[in-house]
Parts: structure tokens; sequence; C-alpha cells
């Protein structure tokens, strides 16, 4: 699953995910767009991520 399907299946908006793993929600947005890659994402930044959806696998973000 993609990150936006990973936040879609919580149910959470952008904003939302924002807040609960503390990436800034621009940041999101760029990932889901693709407008930044999300394997040159810092490790610490796909760990909150992962932790705020619950996501036992860090490579599932960019599937």
């Amino acid at each position: 699953m993609t990150l936006k399907e990973l936040r879609e299946a919580k149910g959470w908006t952008q904003a939302k995910l924002a807040e609960v793993s503390g990436v800034p929600q621009q940041v999101i947005s760029a990932y889901e767009r693709g407008a930044k890659d999300w394997k040159n994402m810092p490790l610490e930044r796909a760990i909150a991520l992962a932790d705020a959806l619950d996501c036992d696998d860090l490579r599932r973000i960019g599937e």
C-alpha cells in the first residue's frame, strides 16, 4: 500500500497524519504526489510515519 492508501485506510487527512507523526503536511503531500521520492526519505521520518500508521514494514510506505 502506498503512503496515501495507508493514510486513507485509517480515515485520516494529511493534516491528521502530520499531527500524529510530526511530519509536516506539505512533506506528506509531496511524498503522496511523487514530488519527493520516498526512497530518499530520512529514516527518522519513515519511522515516524510508519509508527503513526501502524505499519510494521517501512517498505510498504512507498509501494
